[in-house]
């Protein structure tokens, strides 16, 4: 029994001080703000600062979502490209499909020859030897092609 009431007095104890403490730092707060020569200043600027960040914030959050909602739509794009992996796609998307792709890899894709039938991928036109690896690797991750 003895114990509980030492344990409430040095936590009184502890409290005391602190409520001081607080007490002190409110007061210096609103002489801060409160001062009849600067406050008005010093009121602006922290109304002006707190709104930056607010909008900081609330922009930083929007990109975050935005950020969220590309990475499902990529997520579910490769879903479905998984469960369409085998369909036969028409020569003409193929083509188009194909030359997209790259336009990613070569500078001109319109100078590389493109033809397709079936799935199957020709490529014809002048490219470094050490491109020729990155081409057909491209044109090999294409949807719907089966062969190059």
């Amino acid at each position: 029994m003895d114990r509980l009431f030492r344990s409430k007095s040095s936590s009184a104890a502890i409290a005391a001080p602190i409520a001081a403490i607080a007490g002190l730092a409110l007061g210096a707060a609103l002489m801060y703000f409160l001062d009849p020569d600067s406050g008005r200043r010093r009121r602006a600027f922290v109304r002006e600062k707190s709104g930056r960040y607010a909008r900081e914030a609330r922009d930083r959050q929007a990109a975050l979502w935005h950020h969220a909602r590309n990475r499902v739509h990529g997520a579910m794009a490769t879903l479905r490209n998984r469960a369409h992996s085998g369909e036969l796609v028409e020569d003409s998307v193929l083509l188009e499909r194909v030359r997209a792709a790259l336009g990613h890899v070569v500078g001109d894709p319109q100078a590389v020859d493109i033809r397709v039938r079936c799935g199957t991928v020709i490529l014809k036109g002048p490219a470094r030897q050490d491109q020729v690896g990155e081409l057909i690797a491209c044109v090999e991750s294409v949807r719907g092609v089966r062969e190059v």
